[in-house]
């Protein structure tokens, strides 16, 4: 088990009472949850520091140019510009990003309402369909990410 691993185990146990941890279904789609959210954070932050460093960088090398800086300054620049232009047609944290919250949104959702269960409500078959439930958003999303870049490569090679 990662150092990570335990990290989330700690944060999932903190937000879960006494009694819902021995609910397995409910940790399961907690962990899902979790990941989820691990994933929006990271696909996001990657996103916005790629999109923001090629913003800034095009700026410079404009700067650069017009000051008469050393050709090789403006050209490094420049060439990192088109390198994190073409980081973001082989990578697409953005949709990542977007589909990661989607996600999270929907295991959300589904263990909201989950809890919204009296303890005698939650029977085995209602554990069963929650984590059926999870099971089947987890399915869902990697299929869809699977056809994100299926369809990211086809337009590639058509290109």
């Amino acid at each position: 088990m990662t150092q990570d691993q335990r990290q989330q185990l700690i944060e999932i146990d903190g937000r879960l009472s006494e009694d819902e941890l021995g609910d397995r279904g409910l940790v399961h789609a907690m962990v899902q949850l979790e990941w989820y959210r691990a994933q929006m954070r990271k696909t996001r932050t990657k996103y916005v520091l790629s999109e923001s460093g090629a913003l800034f960088l095009a700026g410079a090398a404009t700067v650069l140019a017009a000051l008469s800086a050393p050709a090789w300054i403006t050209a490094t620049v420049a060439a990192t510009v088109a390198f994190l232009a073409g980081l973001r047609r082989i990578v697409s944290w953005h949709d990542d990003w977007v589909a990661a919250s989607e996600a999270r949104a929907k295991a959300a959702a589904e263990i909201a309402q989950y809890r919204l269960l009296s303890g005698e409500e939650r029977t085995p078959e209602r554990q069963r369909e929650l984590v059926a439930a999870i099971d089947a958003l987890v399915l869902d999303e990697t299929r869809s990410w699977g056809r994100r870049r299926r369809e990211k490569t086809r337009a590639e090679t058509a290109a």
